[in-house]
């Protein structure tokens, strides 16, 4: 008897306390709020090294490399709520070393032409032994190349935004660098990778 007496109690206690002076029950109130997001994303694109002067070119469409419908989608972003976009980082690796284990390149270069603009410098004066497989290192950037990256990011944005297709989507990458010791001929392969940087508002539900 004494057990359900206490029991009783508690159960009242449960009550009173989710009660006003109104006697009506206080349930929490769910509200849709805004909150800023940060969303990164990461493009690669493998080169191939061979010659004493390494040149090579490899050319993409932009527009389907970055997938920025993809990204914003998965993360539950409106294209209309992105508030910034922007390049956050170059960097590169050996993929395939040099069968040389005494290669190197020295004053690489890389640069970038968007379908219809000027060859624009990216990645500036860099020098790598090439005879391991190597970790990801962050590359030398020139300003006007970062400058290209986050007007073709903008404009990506811009037509998800319209529903629309990215004009000039086409983008060359150009790399050249020397092979030394010389004389000798270089067989490597390595990739360079674009990181992107994304904030938009994302609605989310609260208690309040």
């Amino acid at each position: 008897m004494r057990t359900k007496k206490l029991l009783t109690l508690v159960a009242l206690a449960a009550v009173a306390m989710l009660t006003m002076g109104s006697g009506c029950p206080i349930a929490p109130e769910i509200k849709d709020k805004l909150v800023e997001l940060a969303m990164g994303s990461s493009v690669a694109d493998t080169l191939e090294a061979q010659g004493s002067i390494n040149v090579d070119d490899e050319i993409d469409d932009f527009s389907a490399a970055v997938d920025l419908a993809g990204i914003l989608d998965d993360a539950g972003v409106d294209p209309n709520d992105v508030t910034a976009i922007q390049v956050a980082g170059v960097s590169y690796r050996v993929i395939r070393k040099d069968p040389d284990d005494a290669r190197e390149i020295q004053g690489g270069t890389v640069t970038i032409q968007r379908e219809g603009g000027a060859v624009t410098p990216l990645v500036t004066n860099f020098d790598e032994v090439v005879n391991t497989v190597t970790s990801y290192k962050t590359a030398p950037l020139d300003p006007a190349g970062v400058t290209v990256l986050n007007t073709l990011l903008h404009d990506c944005l811009v037509a998800v935004q319209n529903n629309q297709a990215l004009a000039n989507p086409k983008i060359t990458y150009h790399f050249s660098g020397v092979s030394a010791p010389t004389p000798a001929t270089t067989d490597f392969s390595w990739a360079i990778k674009l990181d992107i940087t994304i904030t938009g508002k994302v609605k989310v539900k609260v208690i309040g």
